[in-house]
């Protein structure tokens, strides 16, 4: 009886851990969301349109852009980021201040086109010694979003409790 309700247990956990890896087959349609990275460069994002999880495929994205007084940039190849898949942007920057039309085609896994409109504003003076040492308190408060990884360890501490409240049970 115990070992049936320690196999049950280890099986919850995987059964967490499996359902994670499962999700990630993918297909289908896909979009292109395209961001200024602040500095005259672009970022973009590749995402499945039924379930938005990131496109792991390679791609050859390729970005032009026309900003709101005719000048011209482009076509410009983009790289894939080392932030991570489903992730690409531009090497240097390319885009000058201004109100800009920035549209990228990619023609791998499919054809896909999308364009965003965004303005490129001058970079700000930089930060003096004084200046970054009074905001770098806040450079710990981010998001996390491990969700999974608390489930399974809920799961798996649920498994853990029933097996040590069955033991004193049956002992």
């Amino acid at each position: 009886m115990m070992r049936a309700l320690l196999v049950g247990g280890l099986l919850a956990v995987g059964a967490v851990f499996a359902g994670a890896t499962a999700a990630s087959a993918h297909g289908g349609p896909y979009e292109l969301r395209i961001a200024s990275d602040g500095a005259g460069g672009i970022d973009v994002i590749a995402e499945y349109t039924a379930d938005g999880h990131l496109v792991e495929e390679i791609m050859d994205p390729v970005a032009t852009a026309t900003s709101s007084d005719g000048r011209v940039a482009g076509p410009v190849e983009l790289i894939s980021s080392a932030e991570g898949m489903g992730r690409w942007v531009s090497e240097s920057p390319f885009l000058d201040d201004g109100v800009w039309t920035v549209t990228v085609e990619t023609t791998s896994p499919e054809a896909v086109t999308a364009t965003v409109e965004f303005e490129v504003a001058p970079l700000a003076a930089p930060i003096s010694a004084g200046e970054e040492s009074a905001g770098s308190a806040d450079a710990g408060a981010t998001a996390f979003s491990g969700w999974p990884w608390i489930a399974g360890g809920v799961v798996a501490l649920g498994a853990i409790v029933a097996v040590i409240v069955r033991r004193r049970r049956v002992g």
